[in-house]
């Protein structure tokens, strides 16, 4: 005997598909924001990685869900929600990995350019100093 699709469960674990990552981004939204307006010059880039952190967030986690979820009328609703939320448990951890190492990366580079930058100015406020010394001397 085949199993069919329930779909109440197909679409209870799609609902949750949908509102786990946004959830989860919706949390990080203020702070990214923040963090890519400061790495991001072009109006409106920050804007635009945020909404494909929402995107890869939510695309991601469906197509776990589609491939994975237990959407069987075998399966009792109790047992579709437990793999569906390890499912998006698992889709949101994976976004927002990659999101935090590829914004680390670039916020690391921020970073060393800034000190470089402040290094090469202490240095030539420092050159600026000794030249008239170094000029009254015989």
């Amino acid at each position: 005997m085949n199993a069919n699709l329930d779909a109440n469960l197909f679409f209870v674990s799609l609902l949750i598909a949908l509102a786990g990552p946004i959830i989860a981004v919706s949390y990080l939204k203020p702070i990214l924001h923040k963090v890519l307006r400061m790495l991001c010059d072009a109006d409106g880039g920050a804007e635009f990685w945020i909404r494909c952190a929402y995107l890869l967030a939510v695309s991601g986690t469906l197509l776990l869900m589609l491939s994975f979820g237990e959407f069987s009328d075998r399966s009792s609703l109790v047992d579709a929600v437990r793999r569906s939320l390890g499912l998006v448990m698992a889709g949101v951890f994976l976004t927002v990995a990659i999101i935090s190492r590829n914004v680390w990366t670039q916020v690391r580079q921020w970073v060393a350019a800034r000190d470089l930058a402040a290094h090469v100015r202490s240095a030539r406020t420092a050159a600026a100093a000794a030249a008239p010394v170094a000029a009254g001397t015989p």
